[in-house]
């Protein structure tokens, strides 16, 4: 996915992108795509399943920049230093560019040393995940406010299956290895059988 078709894809208002200055990019060794893709399109701030992504700043824990920055008890660690913070899961472990392996997004379990785990193959395949859970949510709840905050989770079988089909087609990976999209599916699963499926 290129970075203008993202920004032509991604049409919630509520949850606007925010494209990063060539200024706050210059300074980490990214690859030109991811680069470019930040830059052009950026991530949006806050969008659901519960991530936050940077923005356009120069505050450390808003804005991009190396999980050494963020954590400075990490410098003496020389294995850390090619991750760049670009966001958070809703339990508060890091969203990475791991700049030591093409680039790769991962997620940082911050209760296990920073432990790398697998989350998308690149910036733009994480993207595209982002679009396929919006336009999921978006199917289920058929445009209308939900009553409460589990009315997401009242979601068929083959609604789901039809999800998990075109994750594994993108990114097999990121729903196969133990990491963010395989936990946020298995909360899926577990959310909808208690709300909705118990008597």
């Amino acid at each position: 996915m290129t970075p203008q078709i993202f920004k032509n894809s991604w049409i919630n208002t509520n949850e606007p992108l925010s494209p990063l200055s060539k200024m706050r990019l210059d300074r980490f060794k990214l690859r030109k795509e991811t680069y470019e893709f930040l830059h052009i399109a950026g991530l949006p701030v806050y969008c659901e399943p519960n991530l936050t992504f940077v923005n356009d700043t120069d505050d450390l824990f808003s804005g991009i920049c190396k999980l050494t920055e963020q954590f400075d008890y990490l410098e003496e660690e020389d294995s850390f230093d090619k991750y760049v913070v670009i966001g958070s899961c809703r339990d508060g472990d890091v969203i990475a560019i791991d700049t030591g392996n093409h680039d790769t997004i991962v997620q940082l379990d911050h209760e296990d040393s920073f432990t790398s785990m697998y989350f998308n193959s690149s910036i733009a395949m994480l993207a595209d995940f982002l679009i396929l859970y919006h336009d999921f949510q978006a199917e289920v709840l058929q445009d209308e406010a939900p009553e409460d905050n589990f009315q997401c989770y009242n979601f068929t079988d083959a609604q789901i299956e039809e999800l998990i089909n075109k994750m594994y087609a993108a990114d097999s990976k990121a729903i196969t290895e133990e990491g963010f999209w395989k936990q946020e599916l298995e909360i899926m699963f577990s959310i909808r059988q208690e709300k909705f499926q118990n008597p």
